[in-house]
């Protein structure tokens, strides 16, 4: 049984504009069998790029990734490896991701090569037209869990990730560290 990672309407973040640590709106809302985050930064275009394509940096500035690292580079394609602890202090598990990505700007498109999920793909999607709002940054996912996941709470946790990344990546690209 593959359990979809995203598909809950359950939980509290789903439809909601949440405010980011740094004051920036955050939406999350369904989209289909995925998930699609948006944001507002203030940072420029270039900037916001820079940090979502800065994969070996990504450990270091994102509570949730334990490892992230690039294991092949070759023009516009990487070769991504990333862990990320889930869950609660005394309850968390580590989901692991090798993926292919491609910087197609303003598209960052990733797929899941090997690794925890039975399906994970999406895209990072940034804005080239930064306005006196500032630079928009969509963030769409579609993963479903392997089998031995269980379901609602896992996704909830996941959910809730995804959001504190999101606060957090916002707070990196405007300010240069969390």
């Amino acid at each position: 049984m593959v359990d979809s990672a995203v598909g809950d309407q359950r939980t509290h973040l789903i439809g909601k504009k949440l405010k980011s640590n740094n004051g920036n709106t955050i939406t999350i809302k369904r989209n289909g069998s995925g998930i699609l985050a948006e944001m507002t930064v203030a940072a420029e275009p270039d900037r916001a790029w820079h940090v979502l394509t800065s994969f070996g940096e990504m450990s270091s500035h994102l509570s949730g990734f334990s490892m992230s690292k690039i294991l092949q580079k070759e023009d516009n394609y990487r070769l991504v490896e990333q862990t990320v602890i889930v869950g609660i202090p005394l309850l968390s598990f580590s989901l692991q991701v090798v993926m292919s990505v491609v910087e197609d700007r303003p598209y960052l498109r990733f797929r899941q090569l090997r690794g925890s999920f039975a399906s994970f793909r999406g895209h990072w999607w940034v804005d080239p037209e930064s306005t006196e709002n500032g630079t928009r940054i969509q963030y769409f996912i579609e993963a479903s869990l392997a089998r031995g996941w269980k379901g609602g709470p896992v996704r909830h946790q996941i959910k809730s990730m995804i959001h504190q990344n999101l606060q957090e990546l916002a707070v990196w690209i405007d300010n240069g560290g969390v």
